[in-house]
């Protein structure tokens, strides 16, 4: 799934393409978009000009003059790209093409696409339920650690991690590289890490995902490597599902120790 930095590039990248141009045309290619029933504004957004492209999180939301909102987000195999004018609209996946001068953007699948008031978008309870974005600018230590104390302080630390209600944006990757790189065990409850401990946390994790939004390449130090050696002390890597998702946390067991690992079995 698409982590916050890859978000927050995309507003990027999206606000310098679209910068001062008109969209001239709207294009839904794939027969299963959801703006195939929002006709109607998506005949509004033709001839608007982008305002505003704001990453909340994993949510990317285009503000168009005339209170209309693009809102996207594009779960696991979703993602946005700017193109030369013609190319977006042949390619059957395409979700929306944006047609501006000397160029389209698309979006490519996704699990949410959306037209939406600004109204719509202010009331939405699942936007409004975010936690703190890790790479907004007034994001600080301080910030995520008090977010993490708000929550259940029994939850394991990897599964309270990727709840977008406690900390929006980190997802499984930033999750596991965020506690490896602060020796963090993630199947430890909150409440038994210090202050101090998931202050280290949220420091390193988000100086991560800042990283990614820079350099546009994701860590991988033990993401997807179960059962090579720990980069740090050579141990094998482990691997297991966490929390009511299941979503797959990697860890190694000798470096980032605590009192009670779970048992846990080799992901090869």
């Amino acid at each position: 799934m698409a982590e916050g930095d890859t978000i927050h590039r995309a507003a990027r990248k999206l606000a310098e393409a679209l910068a001062g141009k008109r969209i001239l045309d709207v294009e839904v290619p794939n027969p299963r978009s959801p703006l195939r029933r929002q006709g109607d504004r998506v005949e509004r957004l033709r001839g608007a000009t982008l305002t505003e492209a704001e990453a909340r999180g994993k949510h990317l939301l285009l503000h168009f003059e005339g209170g209309l909102v693009l809102h996207s987000h594009l779960g696991m195999r979703g993602s946005w790209q700017v193109v030369p004018t013609g190319e977006g609209a042949r390619d059957r996946r395409a979700w929306v093409v944006l047609s501006a001068e000397g160029l389209e953007v698309v979006e490519l699948e996704g699990s949410r696409l959306d037209l939406r008031t600004e109204r719509e978008v202010r009331s939405d309870p699942r936007l409004r339920a975010l936690g703190p974005d890790v790479l907004a600018p007034e994001f600080d230590a301080e910030t995520g650690v008090a977010a993490l104390r708000l929550t259940d302080q029994s939850r394991e630390v990897g599964e309270a991690l990727v709840d977008q209600r406690v900390l929006a944006g980190v997802g499984n990757i930033y999750k596991s590289e965020g506690c490896w790189s602060a020796r963090i065990d993630p199947w430890q409850r909150l409440a038994d890490l210090s202050d101090d401990e998931l202050r280290r946390l949220v420091i390193e994790t988000a100086a991560l995902m800042r990283y990614g939004l820079e350099t546009g390449r994701m860590p991988r130090s033990i993401y997807r490597r179960a059962g090579q050696p720990c980069p740090r002390c050579g141990a094998p890597l482990r691997s297991r599902g966490q929390g009511d998702a299941n979503r797959r946390t990697y860890w190694c067991e000798s470096c980032q120790r605590s009192g009670d690992n779970p048992g846990v079995e080799e992901d090869q």
